[in-house]
């Protein structure tokens, strides 16, 4: 079992982001991974705008570290490093996490109700490039013990076992349960395949407790939703965009459907293939 052991917060000193590198932070204590601060100023527009140069703005960076610093690393017995990219955010990350082989992104979310303005464009885009699992952090969320982690599916074909990897480190690292969702939209039984598909499934999280829950709804998200309503013990969500009907829903899905994330639990994108 893949530890996790280098996490990446990527900040923009907002209030948004310093909250969830304060998860990541708590994490990485749990996890004893080492965390990389992440801030990108791509030298366009509206830096340029407020600062002259580069030089500033580097020292500018520096300066806001050095903050961070000490206002929430200085008593914290955890390995940290702070980097900084002239590229854009996504950029910027996607090398972070290629040059320091981060095993998980810890992100602030809006809480909008759209998919793209609730996980911020910046994770939204990341998440169709980067195969490193997202853990996206709402604004209220508070790092505690995680007993269960709902993986809500529409049990397309599972591969890969690797592909689970970020979501079993996870689990590993707060003992935490896997609770498989599926969620049908008719009374459709498990027909042949799906079987196929839970037996694979099975393989891929044997070293993890897991469980299997059915939902029915009117459709994925409703079920997704009539299931976190009931089990409030649900510490974090995870899904994985290769789950089709479930993400074209999500993404293309009415405001009320997307209620399910107006919620204060964080997260968890994780892909089921790799490019």
């Amino acid at each position: 079992m893949k530890p996790i052991k280098k996490i990446l917060a990527p900040t923009d000193f907002s209030n948004r982001a310093t909250r969830a590198m304060k998860y990541a932070i708590s994490l990485a204590q749990a996890t004893e991974a080492k965390l990389f601060i992440l801030n990108a100023y791509p030298m366009t527009g509206v830096y340029l705008d407020i600062m002259a140069t580069q030089e500033q703005v580097v020292k500018e960076v520096k300066a806001r570290f050095k903050e961070l610093e000490h206002t929430h690393l200085k008593d914290k017995k955890i390995a940290y490093e702070f980097l900084d990219s002239g590229a854009f955010p996504e950029d910027a990350i996607e090398e972070a996490i290629a040059g320091h082989e981060i095993d998980l992104v810890v992100m602030g979310n809006r809480g909008d109700s759209s998919l793209e303005k609730l996980l911020g464009s910046t994770t939204f885009h990341l998440m169709t490039r980067t195969t490193c699992p997202i853990l996206t952090i709402p604004e209220n969320a508070i790092f505690s013990k995680v007993d269960s982690i709902l993986f809500a599916t529409d049990y397309q074909k599972v591969d890969r076992p690797k592909t689970f990897q970020g979501l079993i480190s996870l689990a590993d690292s707060f003992h935490a349960r896997i609770d498989v969702l599926h969620v049908s939209t008719s009374d459709d039984k498990l027909g042949n395949n799906k079987l196929i598909v839970g037996d694979s499934l099975d393989r891929a999280l044997h070293s993890v407790r897991h469980t299997y829950h059915h939902q029915q709804g009117e459709d994925v998200l409703e079920g997704l939703r009539a299931y976190l309503e009931r089990h409030s013990e649900v510490g974090i969500l995870a899904m994985m965009p290769r789950d089709h009907t479930i993400w074209e829903r999500l993404t293309k899905g009415s405001v009320s459907r997307q209620i399910v994330f107006e919620t204060d639990r964080p997260v968890l994108v994780f892909h089921g293939h790799h490019h």
